[in-house]
């Protein structure tokens, strides 16, 4: 029965083809699931130029027009081929997305066209499917301008071509397949950065998630975010969340900022704006700080505010120690905690007698704010370190 429906497809015989679908009511079916013996019917009608025959087919399967032979190529590559008009036109108004199919050698029907001369085909198919010529412009552009910057380049609401790409079912701008060629290209053909945001802080993944969520799902959605998934595409909300990587860099900042905010303080401290006095007169004595005569309420301010940031800086640098460094049954290990702490806790009280040395006797108030401050701190940090011993005291 396949041969005979083979044979009048050959000879565009429209008599044996109503004959042999009323004897099987599923010979066409046949094609489409892969079980037919023989070679697609409507691919032979179409290399021999039975425009009738190949329409009447399209009329009863159009489905037909979809199907691929052994070599990945469909009906509207021969018909592009052979430069057959009238059966580009059927096959392109019932399956336009046809226009990208590539077959094994990697080309479309609009290569194939263009390789063979057929400007009339080629015209049809651009006609029918713009969007098959503008990504083939795109693989082109991409291929002669290999320049990262251009890749990356964004318009004015701030999306690149990937973001592009993913909104463009939202408009239904191509067919779901085409939708999935684009990305796909995007994504292979250039090293684009696919976790950039647009100008509202949306990512690729982003946008295809809000694109989804309002329309029908359609089986290549599940490939499309597969395929975003599978090249490292993000949403906004997952970069959101620290690794155990990003939070030892963030602990490595922090350390290294309180540190030098720390040294800074110390060093204003103990040596205050406008330097100390260098000699013993009347009104003023040696090694006190000139601001705290020149300006009494200035200095306060100054040494207040100095004092906070000096003692912040200490308490962040004693947390990062006593987080980062784990305490294990072995006693070694409470041995640099305890260390630190001391060393920290002996520091504020440096600082402290310093002030206590350059303030004048008329600044008591400051220097008793100061004191206080710094035996409040001490207990705070008294109260860390309990916590660490505790810790330690019950991993063993």
């Amino acid at each position: 029965m396949e041969e005979l429906l083979c044979d009048a497809a050959m000879r565009g015989d429209l008599e044996p083809l109503h004959e042999i679908i009323a004897k099987d009511n599923y010979i066409l079916d046949k094609v489409l699931v892969g079980s037919f013996k023989g070679k697609n019917p409507l691919h032979v009608a179409t290399s021999t130029g039975r425009a009738e025959f190949v329409l009447k087919l399209l009329e009863i399967k159009p489905k037909l027009a979809k199907v691929l032979d052994t070599e990945l190529g469909a009906a509207l590559h021969i018909a592009s081929a052979n430069g057959d008009i009238k059966i580009v036109e059927a096959l392109v108004e019932l399956s336009p997305e046809m226009c990208m199919a590539r077959n094994q050698d990697g080309n479309n029907p609009l290569h194939i066209a263009a390789m063979e001369g057929k400007v009339h085909v080629l015209k049809k198919l651009v006609e029918t499917f713009p969007l098959a010529a503008q990504l083939e412009c795109l693989r082109l552009l991409l291929e002669i301008i290999r320049d990262p910057e251009f890749v990356q380049s964004k318009d004015a609401n701030g999306n690149s071509m990937l973001h592009v790409a993913v909104f463009s079912k939202r408009f239904e701008v191509c067919p779901y397949s085409n939708y999935f060629i684009i990305v796909e290209h995007v994504l292979n053909s250039t090293r684009i950065d696919m976790d950039a945001p647009n100008g509202a802080g949306w990512t690729a993944m982003d946008i295809y998630f809000f694109v989804r969520n309002r329309s029908y799902r359609h089986e290549v959605d599940v490939r499309i975010e597969k395929f975003l998934r599978t090249a490292g595409a993000r949403r906004r909300r997952e970069m959101l969340v620290f690794t155990s990587q990003s939070q030892e860099k963030l602990m490595q900042t922090v350390m290294v900022v309180s540190s030098l905010f720390a040294t800074m303080a110390f060093h204003v401290g103990v040596n205050p704006p406008g330097g100390v006095w260098q000699d013993n007169f009347k009104g003023h004595i040696a090694g006190k700080a000139m601001l705290a005569y020149e300006y009494p309420n200035s200095y306060a301010c100054f040494m207040f505010f100095n004092t906070v940031g000096f003692l912040l800086s200490l308490f962040l640098i004693l947390s990062i120690l006593a987080t980062a460094v784990p305490v294990t049954r072995n006693p070694r290990g409470l041995l640099l905690p305890v260390i630190s702490w001391l060393t920290i806790m002996t520091t504020a009280f440096t600082y402290t007698y310093s002030i206590v040395v350059v303030s004048p006797k008329h600044m008591m108030a400051v220097t008793n704010t100061i004191l206080v401050s710094v035996i409040v701190w001490a207990f705070v940090m008294i109260l860390l370190a309990v916590e660490v011993v505790a810790a330690f005291s019950l991993s063993r």
